[in-house]
């Protein structure tokens, strides 16, 4: 049996960790969760292991010493460096690589980071816009190999996402993907939380994304337009 690799990636509070436990109850996938490493080699009698990261503190697109980073973030010319000991572009070298991209929107993730994790809006919107222009350079280098999901559209309509995700990963769909919501090792919900669509929207908080950082916030269109 040949191992195919999966990476999953997103902005912090972007849903990631629900989307690896959907896909994580598929009985030939198996995905570890912020692995450091390459961990997720180690898993046995699966066709496909995976692993999830965050962008940017967890996984960028390419990897700088230690030093390096430090060095650039403290003159101000980098805001984060990553924790993982690999690179998107390390993982794009693994044999049947795939890449799920998921994006959410970005009020959404700001506000849950400032609130949350405790982040200055300069923090938790460079968070979201990295991971927003990372995930749109890889569907535009490695179209085949890379699918995006929305968060909203996952939580509206999950069974026909994982329909998608499973066919984009060349396995039959399992009904057992949309238990995940039960076995999130870190919010735990019976169901999916529709509350959790568009929650800045109806708490009216608006950082004026589109007019801020107009560039990006066109790139997280067209990764809207993708999802689907």
């Amino acid at each position: 049996m040949e191992t195919s690799h999966l990476l999953i990636v997103g902005a912090p509070r972007s849903g990631t960790t629900l989307l690896a436990t959907m896909i994580g109850r598929h009985t030939e996938i198996g995905i570890l969760n912020e692995d450091h490493g390459w961990a997720m080699r180690r898993i046995l009698g699966r066709r496909i292991v995976g692993n999830k990261r965050c962008i940017p503190n967890q996984i960028e697109m390419k990897k700088r010493s230690l030093f390096q980073m430090r060095f650039f973030k403290t003159i101000g010319w980098a805001k984060e460096y990553q924790s993982s000991e690999y690179s998107i572009e390390d993982y794009l070298a693994l044999p049947g690589i795939r890449i799920i991209g998921l994006v959410r929107d970005g009020n959404d993730v700001i506000s849950s980071v400032m609130n949350r994790s405790e982040k200055r809006f300069r923090v938790a919107s460079y968070r979201w816009r990295r991971s927003v222009d990372i995930i749109h350079e890889l569907k535009t280098r490695y179209s085949e190999i890379v699918l995006v999901i929305s968060f909203e559209d996952l939580v509206v309509n999950p069974q026909a996402n994982m329909e998608r995700i499973a066919a984009f990963l060349g396995v039959e769909y399992q009904k057992r993907m949309l238990e995940g919501p039960r076995y999130n090792p870190w919010y735990g919900e019976s169901e999916l939380n529709l509350n959790k669509v568009n929650r800045a929207k109806k708490e009216q908080t608006d950082f004026h994304l589109s007019t801020r950082f107009p560039a990006t916030y066109q790139r997280y269109e067209e990764l809207l337009s993708q999802a689907k």
